[in-house]
């Protein structure tokens, strides 16, 4: 019973540190959902060219939401006609640029570990459009998104019935109803998966013995061992469910039992694999879809990391140990709280806005 208490207590203490993300990352989307125009986007992102893949990295880097959140996001994005890889891309930044991802890395691993999440985010996005570009059927992204759409209840613009011009749109109150609606909705296609996925990463980081990692992980000496142990990153995160808020402590305790550097960044780059995430996948497009996705993510991150593992050797910069997974799931006042506390104002406030009537005409396009 202590130890089941241990996990629970674990599971709270790192859903607590990802709550902030996980409330402002929906914010996000919903903001998005509604102020974005299809026009706008596929204009800005429709033709997932390199500039594009950079602006999308950079909406990805000012949304810095956790990877729950960010799949969210990227969905909305897809749906207002942004190509998929610049979609993808934009999923991406969100969470390996996210500033609060790199700083749990830089505490609990170290600041090569941080550095690492910037300069293979631009890597991975690369790998990830060429296998898209060259794998991807157009019939299955064509009914990917058609599915998208439906499930986000709506064909085409989530801000029809409201004023064509951003300006106007921010300042009509029925605009910011639909983003409470919105906001709402979000949380309620998801938060199963989410309560699932933060107690199945405490029961693993509490509950599992460190001789099971090593058993996955073979050691070693040789330059075979990086690639090896990196295929292997995103079996493990299939098997952990864990997201990018929650892996940097298992990474911890990975590192202090001989995991290399390139495996674990393989395994933080590995985030949307995990089964909530495809889960949240198939709810928006499909089982075949999400499959290939996840197929996609795990090449992407083992290549990322065998390559950022090289480089680091290179500069001679490669780190070494790690910091204890207690310190992350411990409860305390420090920057979390503060977060937490300007996140749930925000979630109550759109929640609020979601029980508010829309206009005739914004309530009759939402319904259509």
């Amino acid at each position: 019973m202590s130890a089941v208490g241990e996990a629970l207590a674990t599971g709270a203490g790192l859903f607590w540190r990802a709550l902030w993300a996980l409330a402002l990352g929906y914010a996000v989307s919903s903001v998005i959902q509604v102020f974005v125009s299809r026009r706008d986007a596929a204009r800005h992102l429709g033709e997932g060219s390199p500039r594009q893949l950079g602006l999308a990295m950079a909406l990805g880097f000012a949304s810095s939401s956790c990877s729950f959140a960010a799949l969210s996001a990227t969905r909305s994005l897809f749906t207002k006609g942004a190509a998929l890889t610049s979609a993808l891309a934009f999923m991406f930044a969100s969470t390996n640029l996210a500033v609060e991802v790199a700083t749990l890395a830089f505490i609990f691993l170290g600041w090569q570990y941080a550095v690492a999440l910037f300069v293979g985010a631009p890597i991975l996005v690369a790998v990830m459009a060429l296998l898209v570009r060259a794998t991807c059927p157009d019939g299955l992204v064509d009914d990917a998104l058609a599915r998208a759409r439906d499930v986000e209840g709506q064909d085409g613009d989530g801000g029809e019935g409201l004023p064509e011009g951003l300006g106007d749109r921010v300042r009509d109150p029925g605009a910011w109803t639909s983003v409470g609606r919105a906001f709402v909705a979000e949380w309620r296609m998801v938060w199963k998966e989410l309560l699932v996925g933060f107690a199945i990463a405490g029961a693993v980081a509490a509950l599992v013995p460190d001789a099971v990692f090593e058993a996955i992980f073979p050691t070693g000496d040789g330059w075979w061992l990086v690639p090896v142990q990196a295929l292997m990153a995103p079996v493990l995160a299939v098997l952990t469910f864990i997201g990018s808020m929650g892996n940097g402590p298992l990474a911890a305790i990975l590192a202090q039992n001989g995991v290399v550097f390139g495996a674990l960044m393989a395994f933080l780059y590995a985030d949307f694999v995990v089964p909530p995430a495809l889960k949240i996948n198939a709810t928006y497009y499909g089982w075949r879809f999400a499959a290939y996705l996840g197929a996609v993510f795990a090449v992407a991150a083992v290549v990322t990391g065998v390559a950022v593992h090289a480089l680091f050797a290179v500069l001679g910069i490669l780190p070494a140990g790690a910091r204890s997974v207690d310190e992350l799931a411990a409860f305390r006042v420090d920057y979390a709280l503060v977060l937490n506390v300007v996140a749930l104002v925000v979630a109550a406030v759109l929640v609020v806005l979601s029980r508010r009537s829309l206009p005739a005409r914004a309530e009759a396009a939402e319904g259509a």
